[in-house]
């Protein structure tokens, strides 16, 4: 029987993969830190200590060898210096940050990532890539770098899936909860940055699960690649809000406010709105390598994690997210906003004819009229 080490395993992708493992035929161990023991993994054994120190890394991997070896948390330089020469195929759970652009839109011309992102033509950060937005992309870059230079080396067959942003059950990072909480609060309406018009390219924790057991079952393959990870159907950030919310119980009303204002809309991304406003990421590696499928819709992924959340309300309210939820705060913003927009119509009305102020007015069939 081949014998897999799933480092992390509680978050939102860790269970559906222990549990796609085990279908599979395999012996699982999970090694996490013990903290968050959740009832949707599966029975198998476990190993507790720090996925980030070498020495309790060292313990988890032990003095056997092992099949697979699924990374989704910890520091993954030191799990992959531990497992080399020690497991068949390493497969890495990365992140799109790693693409030039997402994160800092300005380091890029034109501005933000290329439409679509993909692997094999879409730059990377640098491996020294200045900190932005409070967040560092060299060390992912570093990180891969390393774990293919070992692949290369015949350490093991390394393979990498770059998440996108993720959603489901037990998510630490609970954008959802920014248009749920409202709906419970009894809030009217919603703020976003823009409209909410920008798409990102987003993964059901089920659907990002099934890509990283597809490149288990298919070594041979992915040995040696990196592959997008994203569901197949595409949402803007206006269109994913309004399934929250009705899934929530309740549809909000969308009010806009722009980007370049602070205001709570930009707390329902990573990097707070100054990430690129869009990023689609081309999922076409994925689907003719290994086959991949969403295995779950994205109505229905959104609904498993507004279920979730709904019953464990308590959790979430204790633990928070980014948006402060100062309604006073935002019903203030909002009517300056609006107070100074009604301000400018006279200044804006030369600009608001629209195709009228073309000579020659068309038909959508190009004819004039």
């Amino acid at each position: 029987m081949s014998r897999a080490l799933v480092v992390g395993g509680t978050g939102p992708t860790g269970p559906p993969i222990v549990a796609g493992l085990l279908t599979r035929g395999h012996e699982v161990t999970v090694f996490h830190t013990g903290r968050h023991e959740v009832a949707e993994l599966p029975d198998v054994p476990h190993v507790h200590g720090s996925p980030f120190e070498a020495d309790d890394i060292a313990r988890a991997v032990g003095e056997g060898g092992w099949d697979v070896v699924v990374a989704t948390y910890g520091r993954v330089r030191l799990i992959a210096d531990a497992v080399a020469n020690r497991c068949a195929h390493l497969v890495v759970v990365g992140g799109v940050p790693v693409y030039q652009g997402y994160v800092n839109p300005g380091s890029r011309f034109p501005y933000g990532v290329q439409l679509p992102v993909r692997e094999d033509s879409h730059p990377l950060v640098a491996p020294d890539e200045p900190r932005f937005a409070g967040y560092s992309t060299g060390p992912i870059r570093r990180t891969e770098d390393h774990v293919f230079s070992l692949g290369t080396k015949g350490s093991f067959a390394a393979t990498y899936l770059r998440y996108p942003t993720v959603y489901g059950p037990r998510n630490p990072y609970a954008w959802e909860w920014n248009v749920v909480r409202r709906v419970l609060d009894g809030r009217p309406w919603l703020v976003l940055a823009d409209g909410g018009h920008g798409i990102h390219s987003r993964a059901a924790a089920r659907n990002a699960a099934e890509a990283v057991l597809l490149a288990v079952d298919r070594p041979a393959i992915a040995a040696g690649q990196a592959y997008n990870v994203a569901d197949d159907d595409l949402l803007t950030v206006r269109q994913w809000a309004q399934l929250v919310a009705r899934a929530a119980g309740r549809d909000l009303e969308i009010r806009s406010l722009p980007r370049e204002l602070p205001n709570p809309g930009l707390a329902v991304s990573a990097f707070g709105g100054q990430e690129s406003p869009t990023s689609i990421v081309d999922i076409t590696r994925l689907r003719e390598d290994l086959g991949y499928r969403d295995v779950v819709s994205v109505p229905d992924g959104i609904a498993e994690t507004v279920e979730w959340m709904l019953a464990n309300e308590p959790l979430l309210r204790a633990s928070g997210t980014t948006d402060p939820f100062d309604y006073p705060a935002e019903d203030a913003l909002v009517a300056a906003y609006e107070q100074a927009l009604a301000s400018l119509a006279a200044l804006a009305a030369p600009f608001g004819a629209g195709i009228e102020r073309m000579d020659m007015v068309q038909t959508a069939k190009g004819r004039a009229l």
